[in-house]
């Protein structure tokens, strides 16, 4: 293709697409991306119990959020607010940005960096207690630019002090990561696709490695997901419950075959499908798909929808799990894609301080 300047598109994962330009790029700029101080003055304590849940802000310098911009921080300042007194919660967003989060939320959440993009799931390490990073570099996107995205988060990771439980070079997106931060996980087959060296058997003996799990599923991923991850199909309620939203009967058989294959004991509830297709910039809607929740120790935070099953499905999901269920609005951001797992990251409490006193 033609063109004057170098720019690239960038599909993000799961769902969204991000223009950059080497003239106009706001993350190349001299301002550096390791700050991330809190805001002077502010001092925090932290939860020693608690898991630490981190958003990306989309910067307001990024052209392509112009017209879903305020959607997305309206969405992030709601999501963050249930979180706070809760878990551990951290917004990471640039200076120009941070003005559209004060004064309605915590100035000390508020951490100064330049990340390239809010789908911070896919790119940041998996397992909670584990922090294990993959390599991101999904079929549906360009190498250059998963690197670029990549990038961009490992500067500010290695910058804060922070280091990997472990590396490796098998793609895997982190939202095809489900686990029940007790040793179990669940990925769909794209791990297959995406590194095609790998059997079924092989690929379990080497994720049970890497993430210490004593037990692995692969799943058929669900058809139709462009991306697809573990977490629009499904979610663990606890430790030894999962709730599947229910799938196609072409797939579902083997994928309930799977999982009580691989995890003896688990009770694997069917949740009902009220899915609503829909597409944007190519991606599938994420709306009404209740199970990607945000799993803690003990709560889950379930999106809803502002549709008529959004009571039914919070009350199911109660009925199955020992833990507090907390609702997140989330009609504002899922016609991308993607809702409240896919925007957020998790990790121990204990490196919050790590994130916010460095």
């Amino acid at each position: 293709m033609k063109r004057i300047i170098t720019c690239f598109a960038v599909l993000l994962a799961p769902v969204v697409a991000f223009i950059s330009c080497e003239s106009s790029s706001p993350y190349l700029k001299s301002e550096t991306m390791l700050e991330n101080n809190v805001e002077e003055g502010q001092t925090r304590r932290f939860n020693p119990n608690a898991q630490a849940i981190v958003l990306v802000a989309p910067s307001v310098r990024n052209q392509y959020y112009k017209n879903v911009f305020q959607d997305i921080v309206d969405f992030q300042v709601e999501y963050a607010n249930k979180i706070n007194g809760r878990d551990e919660v951290i917004i990471l967003v640039d200076h120009q940005t941070k003005k559209y989060y004060k004064g309605l939320v915590p100035n000390y959440i508020l951490v100064s960096a330049n990340i390239a993009d809010i789908w911070v799931r896919d790119f940041a390490p998996v397992v909670t207690n584990e922090q294990i990073k993959f390599n991101y570099l999904p079929d549906y996107l360009n190498p250059g630019d998963a690197n670029y995205i990549d990038n961009s988060f490992e500067k500010w990771y290695k910058g804060v002090g922070l280091q990997y439980g472990g590396k490796s070079n098998l793609i895997l997106d982190g939202g095809n990561v489900v686990d029940n931060n007790k040793g179990k996980v669940v990925v769909t087959d794209r791990v297959l696709y995406d590194n095609p060296h790998l059997t079924m058997a092989s690929a379990k003996k080497k994720l049970k490695r890497l993430l210490h799990a004593s037990h692995v599923a692969i799943i058929k991923e669900s058809p139709g997901d462009a991306t697809g991850h573990a977490d629009g199909m499904l979610m663990w309620s606890d430790d030894n419950t999962i709730i599947l939203h229910d799938q196609p009967a072409t797939v579902k058989q083997a994928i309930l075959h799977e999982l009580r294959t691989a995890f003896p004991g688990v009770n694997v509830v069917i949740a009902p499908d009220y899915y609503k297709f829909d597409q944007w910039q190519g991606f599938t809607s994420a709306c009404n798909i209740y199970v990607n929740s945000l799993v803690t120790n003990d709560y889950i935070y379930v999106p809803t929808f502002n549709d008529t099953h959004d009571d039914e499905m919070l009350n199911f999901i109660r009925r199955h799990t020992t833990k507090t269920v907390i609702e997140v609005p989330a009609e504002k951001v899922c016609f991308m894609g993607g809702s409240v797992r896919c925007l957020t990251w998790q990790l121990d409490g204990q490196f919050a301080g790590d994130i916010l006193l460095n």
